[in-house]
């Protein structure tokens, strides 16, 4: 069924380039909502997860030491633009015992806090550091919940100087890839404030989620499109799957994008692992890379066998892959944009994990899937976890690049109810950035050590000792 639009909705859209039929779409999506995925198993070590043998990890080092040192670009591809307001949520409620007697003994230590601030608690009575650490942090003007997560310090070094996560990334960026440029995407009302925390050599860059990328929300009362008091339609930014039109400028000019959460960084001095780490899956991307381009140069010569050779290749990729496929759509199906993702045993961290998937298409292949999408109970039948550790291959053996927007499962979109000035609403989020916004690609897990992954999930995580360097 149609929606009337107001003249202010239709210029609203034309803001955001959006067709009537784009709105419309995300009206039928809203008062659908999201549908399970087809899943039909988790991705286990050896069953759409690889394991690396040393031997393997060496010659994967070897690849990617020719991307890093060699005329490919590389690029770190770092989404940024949230808030820290669910870091804090914990401290937002009425303190329980455990929580207040831990703030009240460690809360010094938070990275965050100047020498003036950490000599304020100490002088407090013990029983009071909680309250006074839980007001600074709330406070609207110089609290920290407030800021972009990035901005908040999470590291702090022997020599008492502290970083924040823009700045640890671009540290450890620096020492895996020298000058290579890194990308972070960012608020639009931090940019500058982002910007001017790099050194001038630092070959670093920010962009903001584009407002084209905004959702609607369904007003669930009213039992229509969430609107303000003056009737203008209530926007939403389009969550983490927004960010593929950023990837896609990104892409632009490079090969290799090697994307990270901002919030999983670590202190310098364990930097090096998790960089030996990463050169194995940007070594095994550069691989597959170069397998990919030489069956597509056999299938352009028709050379003898290539049917053949291509099939076996892409079996690992689409189970669904058949010897009765013709030429053209073997090619077509090899003929794609490749992502690497690394894989950590799952010790009970909330998100998503790999699973085989059955898409529209008809395809079955490794997919990076959120509980979200998957029925009650499905998601703890997987033994990995997602950290988000993505080696991205953007361009074809010809030098040109895939537009990345042709390989999305448009399907795979979020919703969620969400409370709004006093109303229950419906949000709207587009296919996650690694999850449906990628559901086309060539793709292949590999199981990285847990030690590589070091989020910043709550504010507690800050009080881990590994975050005094």
């Amino acid at each position: 069924m149609s929606t009337i639009w107001s003249e202010r909705d239709l210029a609203d859209f034309s803001f955001r380039n959006w067709s009537v039929e784009a709105a419309e779409l995300q009206c039928k999506q809203l008062r659908q909502g999201a549908q399970p995925v087809q899943s039909i198993g988790p991705c286990t070590a050896g069953d759409g997860i690889v394991v690396l043998s040393e031997g393997d990890q060496a010659i994967a080092a070897e690849a990617a030491s020719r991307a890093l040192t060699g005329t490919d670009a590389c690029i770190r591809f770092v989404p940024a633009s949230g808030a820290a307001s669910r870091m804090f949520a914990l401290v937002r409620k009425p303190l329980d015992e455990a929580l207040r007697t831990r703030l009240n003994s460690e809360a010094e230590n938070f990275p965050f806090w100047s020498d003036v601030q950490r000599s304020e608690l100490l002088n407090l009575p013990q029983s009071e550091r909680s309250e006074a650490a839980v007001k600074w942090m709330l406070d609207e003007i110089k609290g920290f919940a407030h800021q972009p997560k990035g901005m908040i310090p999470f590291h702090r070094y022997a020599d008492g100087s502290v970083r924040n996560s823009f700045e640890e990334h671009a540290a450890e960026w620096r020492l895996l890839a020298g000058s290579s440029p890194i990308h972070f995407t960012v608020p639009e009302a931090y940019q500058a404030r982002v910007e001017g925390l790099f050194p001038s050599d630092l070959n670093a860059s920010t962009s903001i989620q584009m407002p084209q990328t905004d959702t609607l929300a369904w007003d669930i009362e009213s039992n229509g499109l969430a609107r303000h008091v003056d009737g203008a339609l209530l926007f939403r930014p389009g969550g983490h799957g927004a960010l593929l039109a950023n990837l896609r400028e990104v892409a632009q000019n490079a090969s290799f994008i090697l994307i990270r959460n901002i919030d999983n960084v670590v202190p310098e001095p364990s930097m090096a692992l998790r960089n030996s780490e990463e050169s194995h899956l940007l070594g095994v991307c550069v691989q597959l890379t170069e397998q990919r381009d030489v069956l597509l140069r056999e299938m352009d010569l028709q050379n003898k066998g290539w049917k053949a050779a291509a099939l076996e290749w892409l079996l690992a990729f689409d189970r669904s892959a058949d010897a009765t496929w013709s030429g053209a759509k073997l090619r077509e199906a090899i003929d794609r944009p490749i992502r690497v993702g690394g894989m950590v045993l799952n010790e009970g961290a909330p998100g998503g994990g790999p699973f085989w998937v059955r898409y529209s298409n008809g395809a079955v292949s490794p997919a990076i899937v959120e509980s979200a999408e998957l029925p009650v109970g499905a998601m703890g039948q997987g033994t990995h976890f997602n950290p988000v550790d993505l080696i991205c291959s953007v361009r074809r053996y010809d030098g040109t690049v895939y537009d990345v927007n042709a390989y999305a499962e448009r399907n795979m979109f979020f919703t969620a109810d969400k409370d709004w000035q006093g109303r229950p609403i419906r949000i709207l989020e587009r296919p996650g950035l690694w999850n449906g916004a990628m559901a086309k690609w060539l793709t292949r897990f590999v199981e990285v050590p847990v030690a590589t992954f070091a989020p910043v999930k709550t504010v507690l995580d800050l009080l881990h000792a590994s975050r005094r360097a």
